[in-house]
C-alpha cells in the first residue's frame, strides 16, 4: 500500500529483435518507454543514432476502416444492446491470431467499398434531386430545354424575385421591345418563372429591360428533352439508385455475424498501435536500438528474466531527485476501487508524496453511508453494482465506480440500520395509511426527530479525520528527515484546541492561553530575524478560522442525511394522500428513483470534497504523473494471459 518505486530503464538490443522485444514487453505491461528525443540533441548521440521508423500511419488508417465498418454495421444491422456489453475472455493466442485479423479486415475492406459506393449514389441522387427541383417550375412547358433560339427569335427561360410586378414588367418591356413576348409560367413565395421571345432586332434592348427587373436567364444546355421528360427520365433514375444503394446496405447488414470479429480486430489493431507508437520513441543505427524508459519495481524480476533471452544490454537505476518518474500506487484488489476517487483529484507526487488510498478508503465509505443512510438505498445500489460487477466485468475507472458502489451500498444499508431508515419512513407510512397501525424500525438515533445529534457526530467524524491528516503529517516529516517540524507545525494545535475543550467543559481559559502562547513562539520560526519569527506566530493565529471552516464543513455530512430522509418522507407522505394503494405505489417508485439518483451524486461529490480539500489539505502533495506502461489495453475483450489458466 504504497507507490511503486521507478527504475529508469536504458536498453541496448538488436534491432531484429524490437519486434518480439516489444510484443514481450506489451505482455509484461511494466515498463513506460520515454521519449528518446532529446538525445539527438547532443552531438554523440546524432552522430551514430536516428528515430526509429514505424508503421503508425498505416495502423491508424486500418483502425479507421474497422471503426467505420463497426459503425456501418450498427446503422444498417442494428442489434438490441443495454448500457453495457459482456466482454468475452480469449486466450492470448485465440487474441493474437493473424488470420482472424487478416480475415476481419477483408470483412472491413469490403464494408468499407459498399460505404464509398453508398456515399456515391447519395451524391448522385442529391444531384439529380436537386435537378429534378429545378425543373418543376418548367414541367408545363412544350418546349425542349435545350431549344434556345430560331432564326429570327431567342428563346430564354430565366426568373425575376417574387417582388418584381408582372405587370410593370411586362408593359416596360412592350414599351421598350413591342416584338418581343413574354410569358409568365408560374410563380412560387420566391420567385417569377418567365419564357421570353424575343426578336434578334430587340435583343439587346429587351435584355437592358429585363436586367433592370433583376431578370436572370436559367440555362439547361446538358439536357435534351422537355421538361417534364427530363424529370419523368431523373424520377427512374432516383428509382435505380435506391436499388443500388438498398443492394449495398443489404450487403453490409449481411456481415452482421462479423460484428465480433471486427471488435476484436480492433483490439488487436490497437495493441499493435501501441506498440508502434512505442517504436517511434526508439532510437537506432540500423543495427541495434535503444531504449528508454521507466520500470515498475513491482515487475522487475519478470523484466529482467525476459532480458535474459535476448542479446542484450541494460541498465536500471534510481531516478535522481531533478528526474520525475511516474506515480503508480499498489495497493490489495479489494482497496483498488477508491484509486477513481484518488485519480479525480491527482495522484500523489513521486518524490515527497504518500500514497492516500489506504487513508481515505474507510472515511470515504463511512462518510458516503452516513449522508446516503438508508436500508433500501443502499440494498439496491449493492445489488445493482454486484450484478453489473460480476456480469459484465467492466475496467479501469468504470470498474473501479462498480466495484466502488458495493462498499458504498453496504455502508448505505449499515448506516440505515442506526437510522431506522428504509426508503425513508415508508414503513410507517404504509402501516398508517393502509393498516391503521403505529410501525417503525428500531434506530440507535432518528435524523429527523434529533438532527443536533447527527449533528455532533458529523463533526466529531470531521475531527478524528482531521487528527489523522495531522498524524500524517508528522509522519511525512519524520520520513523525510524533518521531524521536530511535524512535531511543531501540528502539537502545538492540539495545545489549543485541550485549552478550547477545558475551557468548554471547566471554564478556565489558561489552556487556551498556552495554545497561542506556543502558537506564537513555533509558528513563525522559519522567517528572519526575531520580529519576523514573533509576527510570524502572531499571523498564525488568524488560521483559527481555517480551522474553524475545516470542522464546520463536515457539517455537510448531517445536511446531506438530513436531505435525503426528508425528500424521501416528502414523497412517501404525498402518494399515502389520496389512500390508494396504486397511486402509492407509483409515485412512491417515481420519487425514489429520483431521490436515490440526486442523492448518489451529491453523496459522492460531497464525500470527495471532504477528501481533496479538508483531508488532504493536512498532508497531500500532489502532482503525480501517471505511469502508462506499454501493455495490453483492449475495450471488447479480455485476455486470459498464460500465467491465469
Amino acid at each position: 500500500m504504497a507507490i511503486v518505486k521507478m527504475k529508469l530503464f536504458r536498453l541496448i538490443a538488436l534491432e531484429q529483435d524490437r519486434a518480439a522485444l516489444l510484443s514481450r514487453l506489451q505482455r509484461l505491461g511494466c515498463v513506460e518507454i520515454s521519449e528518446s528525443e532529446g538525445k539527438l540533441s547532443a552531438p554523440e548521440w546524432a552522430g551514430l543514432m536516428r528515430r526509429e521508423t514505424s508503421s503508425v500511419g498505416e495502423v491508424k488508417t486500418q483502425i479507421a476502416q474497422v471503426t467505420h465498418a463497426l459503425e456501418a454495421l450498427r446503422k444498417y444491422a442494428p442489434v438490441r444492446s443495454g448500457l453495457f456489453t459482456k466482454r468475452p475472455f480469449m486466450t492470448e493466442e485465440e487474441f493474437l491470431d493473424a488470420d482472424a485479423m487478416g480475415s476481419a479486415l477483408e470483412v472491413s475492406g469490403t464494408i468499407g467499398d459498399s460505404l464509398s459506393a453508398i456515399t456515391r449514389l447519395n451524391t448522385k441522387e442529391n444531384r439529380l434531386s436537386g435537378i429534378k427541383a429545378s425543373l418543376a417550375p418548367w414541367s408545363a412547358l412544350p418546349l425542349p430545354l435545350n431549344a434556345l433560339s430560331t432564326e429570327h427569335v431567342t428563346i430564354t427561360m430565366g426568373v425575376c424575385p417574387a417582388v418584381v410586378s408582372v405587370d410593370a414588367v411586362t408593359r416596360a418591356l412592350g414599351e421598350t421591345a413591342p416584338l418581343s413576348q413574354l410569358t409568365l409560367l408560374r410563380s412560387d413565395k420566391e420567385l417569377h418563372y418567365f419564357l421570353l421571345l424575343c426578336h434578334n432586332s430587340e435583343l439587346v434592348e429587351a435584355e437592358d429591360v429585363m436586367k433592370s427587373f433583376a431578370f436572370s436567364a436559367n440555362q439547361f444546355k446538358e439536357l435534351s428533352g422537355t421538361a417534364a421528360e427530363e424529370i419523368a427520365r431523373i424520377e427512374k433514375e432516383l428509382v435505380q439508385v435506391a436499388a443500388l444503394r438498398k443492394t449495398e446496405e443489404e450487403t453490409i447488414a449481411s456481415f452482421g455475424d462479423k460484428r465480433f470479429a471486427l471488435r476484436h480486430c480492433l483490439d488487436q489493431l490497437n495493441q499493435i498501435l501501441s506498440r508502434e507508437t512505442a517504436r517511434e520513441h526508439l532510437l537506432t543505427d540500423g543495427t541495434i536500438i535503444f531504449l528508454e524508459g521507466w520500470a515498475a519495481e513491482t515487475g522487475l524480476s519478470k523484466l529482467e528474466a525476459l532480458l535474459g533471452e535476448f542479446s542484450c544490454a541494460y541498465s536500471l537505476e534510481d531516478p535522481t531527485a531533478e528526474q520525475t518518474p511516474p506515480t503508480l500506487l499498489k495497493n490489495p484488489k479489494w482497496m483498488k476501487p477508491i484509486n477513481m476517487v484518488t485519480e479525480m483529484y491527482s495522484l500523489p507526487a513521486y518524490h515527497g508524496g504518500i500514497d492516500p488510498n489506504p487513508l481515505i478508503f474507510g472515511f470515504y465509505i463511512i462518510f458516503f453511508g452516513f449522508m446516503f443512510a438508508d436500508i433500501g438505498y443502499g440494498l439496491i445500489l449493492t445489488l445493482i453494482c454486484s450484478i453489473i460487477t460480476k456480469k459484465y466485468h467492466p475496467k479501469k475507472t468504470m470498474g473501479y465506480m462498480f466495484h466502488l458502489g458495493i462498499y458504498l451500498g453496504i455502508s448505505a444499508t449499515f448506516f440505515g440500520f442506526l437510522t431506522g431508515g428504509f426508503f425513508s419512513n415508508s414503513l410507517t407510512i404504509i402501516a398508517e395509511t393502509f393498516f391503521g397501525k403505529e410501525f417503525a424500525l428500531p434506530a440507535l438515533f432518528d435524523p429527523l426527530s434529533d438532527p443536533m445529534l447527527v449533528l455532533m457526530i458529523a463533526i466529531c467524524m470531521g475531527m478524528v479525520q482531521l487528527l489523522v491528516g495531522q498524524c500524517i503529517h508528522i509522519y511525512v516529516c519524520a520520513r523525510d528527515g524533518v521531524l521536530l517540524d511535524g512535531i511543531l507545525d501540528v502539537v502545538p494545535w492540539w495545545v489549543l484546541f485541550a485549552g478550547i475543550g477545558i475551557f468548554a467543559a471547566m471554564g478556565t481559559a489558561t489552556g487556551i492561553w498556552v495554545g497561542v502562547v506556543v502558537l506564537v513562539l513555533t509558528q513563525g520560526r522559519h522567517k528572519k530575524g526575531v520580529f519576523g519569527k514573533l509576527f510570524g506566530g502572531i499571523a498564525s493565529l488568524y488560521d483559527v478560522t481555517a480551522w474553524l471552516s475545516d470542522i464546520l464543513s463536515y457539517s455537510r455530512l448531517m445536511a446531506l442525511m438530513l436531505a435525503g430522509t426528508v425528500i424521501g418522507s416528502v414523497f412517501n407522505i404525498l402518494g399515502a394522500l389520496p389512500g390508494n394503494a396504486l397511486v402509492y405505489a407509483l409515485v412512491f417508485v417515481i420519487g425514489h428513483i429520483f431521490n436515490m439518483g440526486i442523492n448518489i451524486i451529491g453523496t459522492y461529490v460531497h464525500a470527495a470534497r471532504l477528501q481533496y480539500l479538508e483531508f488532504f489539505g493536512k498532508f497531500y502533495k500532489e502532482g503525480g504523473i501517471p505511469f502508462r506502461p506499454l501493455a495490453y489495453q483492449t475495450k471488447y475483450t479480455d485476455i486470459i494471459l498464460e500465467e491465469e489458466t
